[in-house]
């Protein structure tokens, strides 16, 4: 996901910390679901980890004071852990009778008069290179749904949308049933020529309780995903997390707040590595480290943060275990390669966010710019692919506040990644705060700090003159806008700063049609213009960064495969390239408009044999 979540919730601007959009993979951000603190940078560390105010009224059907899960090692059970999160509301199920499978589908006649369009003169004769990847992303919670079927454990999620529903528009038991429908899917995707499909997997569907004893009807899941879509020509991109922390974990040992993490992640990561190293050749650690770390790390309500840990220091905490997790796990995938136990591949993690455009050529905006590629790119980019140290900026403002890494931690990330991966969903600008760079950065009360630019939307999606910076999205999504023109100097700049043997992927960017929530008819909604000409725009540019800019592009993937659950905006949030009719128990799937613009744009510039027949 993404950047696609916007925040309708009461909740404090943490960390990384502007407003950001909706928590969606990366698509869409939710502002993290953390409870207000006055905790500061400067002050006593509180000495319990505690949320320092409760929700007033946590559920419709009457749950108050703050419900918070508990764990007791060696006794809690994953029965006792869905007891906890189904105390007042029960987990959904899919309907299943008149489920059929089929391996073959035959696409619907093409829209009408939309082809021409496509074809911009700017990139006529233009080829993606050889072995291109072309693909659609989607994420385990996001699509899956069966919740609590054949041995999964609850995750956060889970637990939260459920526990506190009024904090969710939603939750993930059901949202497209891809659990039960992947055959059916992987057919409908084989016939939109995409050779490549990144999906996440569910750590509690292997691991129920985060870690301990492994559940094999999970890891047989998977074998059943993975081999469907190499069975469909579609080679699989496995993230091995995509934010859906384990309940357990979360409720024995604040999760990612405990370096605890490092080692049940490593075990996770181990055992995924063993299973599917002779058929997945790619392999993505962590999905969107700065967005779950400064917004969804906590969820719901800072409920298990270990003592002297709170809202302000949460999000540097988790960055430096993150880090260090996933550095473990590298560690791990090389050595089962050079002992020949898997076969050898390519691992990285995905980033997010940009390096925004200066609101003008005065120096604190160019400033601002630069403060804000360090503290949502660079700081955890520079220590994985450069020398293993956060940015000079971040270490300057954050203070103790940014965990130390220790010269052996620092030997252990850096070097870690094997290509470089960046979901890419539009470009920002950027505005010195208004009391200026300097008051803010010693201020930690400055609601800009500690990028220290300003804040304001109108500042962050508009430019000077009361324009928006490009075509806006949907107002859920009011951080996306359509911004092609700035995309190659992005690209420009990601391969400069940080060059990987491996080239770089978009392994995210998307759409969220405006007001297609809230169209009524099946024609409106597959009728996604704006999404249409979102896809045709970024793909030039992609097309013009390789072959005017020399950048090593080596796949792009779109989210999503179709309509999901867009995390805290739930199924209220589209960015789907095929509509899902989620009110019909079938969950019958539609093909809109921009699944047939981008189908035949890719066949139009890929080599012949990179396009999927």
């Amino acid at each position: 996901m993404s950047l696609k979540f916007l925040s309708l919730f009461a909740c404090i601007s943490l960390a990384f910390a502007l407003p950001q959009a909706p928590v969606s993979e990366g698509n869409g951000y939710n502002i993290s679901i953390l409870s207000p603190t006055s905790d500061i940078p400067g002050t006593t560390p509180p000495t319990t980890g505690s949320p320092t105010s409760a929700a007033t009224t946590a559920s419709s059907t009457g749950a108050t004071n703050s419900p918070t899960p508990t764990f007791v090692a060696g006794k809690t059970t994953v029965e006792d852990l869905w007891a906890q999160t189904e105390k007042y509301s029960p987990v959904l199920v899919a309907a299943k009778s008149n489920l059929t499978h089929s391996t073959k589908f035959d696409l619907p006649p093409n829209p009408p008069t939309y082809l021409p369009s496509y074809l911009s003169e700017n990139t006529k004769g233009l080829k993606f290179p050889k072995g291109f990847r072309y693909g659609v992303a989607s994420a385990a919670t996001q699509v899956e749904g069966a919740a609590k079927e054949d041995g999964k454990g609850p995750s956060v999620w889970d637990y939260g949308t459920h526990v506190y529903p009024d904090l969710y528009l939603g939750a993930p038991d059901v949202t497209d049933d891809f659990y039960h429908r992947y055959v059916n899917d992987f057919a409908r995707l084989k016939a939109m020529g995409v050779n490549t499909f990144s999906l996440s997997l569910s750590w509690t569907r292997i691991y129920p309780l985060g870690s301990g004893q492994v559940n094999e009807a999970g890891l047989a899941f998977y074998d059943k995903v993975i081999d469907e879509a190499i069975k469909n020509d579609i080679q699989p991109i496995v993230t091995l997390f995509h934010w859906d922390t384990p309940l357990a974990l979360s409720a024995q040992y604040g999760s990612f707040m405990s370096m605890n993490i490092t080692d049940d992640f490593n075990q996770y990561a181990e055992t995924a590595f063993r299973r599917y190293g002779d058929r997945v050749k790619v392999w993505i650690t962590f999905n969107e480290p700065r967005v779950f770390c400064s917004q969804t790390a906590g969820n719901p309500y800072n409920l298990n943060f270990p003592s002297g840990i709170n809202a302000t220091t949460a999000p540097y905490h988790c960055t430096h275990n993150l880090l260090v997790a996933h550095g473990k796990a590298v560690k791990t995938y090389r050595h089962l390669v050079k002992e020949g136990t898997i076969k050898a591949g390519q691992i990285a993690f995905k980033g997010d966010d940009n390096k925004p455009t200066p609101w003008s050529n005065q120096p604190e905006d160019i400033e601002a710019s630069n403060r804000h590629a360090d503290f949502f790119i660079g700081i955890f980019a520079k220590p994985v692919y450069i020398d293993g140290d956060y940015p000079t900026t971040c270490k300057e403002t954050l203070g103790s506040f940014l965990p130390e890494l220790t010269p052996e931690e620092q030997k252990l990330i850096k070097g870690s990644a094997d290509f470089y991966a960046q979901d890419l969903y539009r470009i920002n600008t950027a505005k010195a705060a208004p009391n200026g760079i300097k008051a803010c950065v010693g201020n930690v009360t400055d609601p800009n700090w500690p990028a220290c630019q300003d804040g304001r939307v109108e500042y962050s999606s508009g430019a000077p003159g009361g324009w928006g910076y490009g075509q806006q999205a949907d107002p859920r999504s009011n951080w996306l806008v359509n911004s092609w023109f700035a995309i190659r100097e992005q690209l420009k700049y990601l391969s400069k700063t940080y060059p990987t043997k491996g080239g770089l992927y978009i392994s995210e960017f998307g759409w969220a049609e405006a007001f297609e929530n809230q169209r009524t008819e099946q024609y409106q909604i597959v009728s996604d213009y704006g999404r249409e000409t979102y896809y045709r725009d970024y793909l030039n540019e992609f097309l013009l960064s390789i072959h005017q800019d020399g950048v090593d592009l080596r796949g792009v993937f779109a989210w999503s495969l179709y309509d999901n659950f867009e995390w805290g905006l739930g199924l209220t949030q589209k960015f789907g390239l095929q509509y899902v009719n989620f009110t019909d128990p079938a969950l019958p799937r539609h093909f809109k408009r921009s699944f047939y613009a981008m189908r035949d744009i890719m066949q139009h510039h890929l080599q012949p044999e990179d396009f999927n027949k």
